[in-house]
């Protein structure tokens, strides 16, 4: 039985043995222990997906450092199968978006985005498939990451703890069809605070959030 990883501090020479198959990583979310103190966005984050996904998501809280570490580096400490594991949460919104008075206040205007950090954001791709969703023109379309400020009010989470499990706003989420092929097919993300991350199961993650996947690579 793998021992429980998630209650401590991954600092920079730990090294578990790489998730092996999605059975294993399954295995480790069902003995993994949370410590006692966790910040409150993050208490967010893990509510969310244990209310949706109960024992089948992983957390690491991470040293502080961590952003300074290279991406193998960050994978090992995780026992992350890959450096094509770790996804980053992107905020995207249209700027030029106009209300619709048939729809909800802000409905297609934002968007969040799941991208590997090995891959990137075709942003004519992008806005190909958020027409397709939205129905808008070429000319009324126009895809940039929303400010700082912005993503921190749509989510409630800072840069580099963004997530879409636990957001304050209910966003569209388009997921990398990158994410999506990988094999063991689980993925990493930020977990509402700097220090702390998510694993998650990719297809169990699209069902149960509703996210598109997207070839937007």
């Amino acid at each position: 039985m793998p021992e429980p990883t998630t209650g401590f501090q991954l600092m920079s020479d730990a090294s578990p043995a790489p998730v092996e198959s999605l059975e294993d990583f399954f295995a480790r979310a069902k003995t993994d222990v949370l410590p006692e103190t966790i910040p409150d966005t993050t208490q967010k984050v893990i509510d969310d997906a244990q209310k949706r996904l109960p024992s089948q998501c992983r957390f690491f809280h991470v040293a502080s450092d961590y952003y300074d570490w290279p991406l193998d580096q960050r994978a090992r400490v995780m026992g992350c199968p890959s450096t094509f594991h770790l996804c980053k949460s992107l905020v995207f919104e249209n700027t030029k978006w106009k209300q619709d008075e048939s729809k909800p206040v802000d409905a297609d205007r934002y968007w969040c985005v799941l991208v590997q950090y090995e891959g990137s954001v075709n942003i004519t791709k992008l806005e190909k498939a958020v027409r397709e969703r939205t129905g808008s023109s070429r000319k009324g379309m126009h895809l940039r990451i929303a400010p700082a400020e912005k993503s921190l009010e749509l989510t409630g989470f800072t840069n580099n703890g963004v997530s879409p499990v636990g957001m304050a706003t209910d966003l569209p989420i388009l997921i990398s069809s990158r994410i999506a092929e990988l094999s063991p097919a689980i993925f990493y993300l930020g977990a509402g605070h700097v220090d702390w991350k998510i694993a998650l199961p990719t297809q169990e993650f699209v069902e149960k959030w509703g996210a598109s996947v997207i070839d937007f690579s």
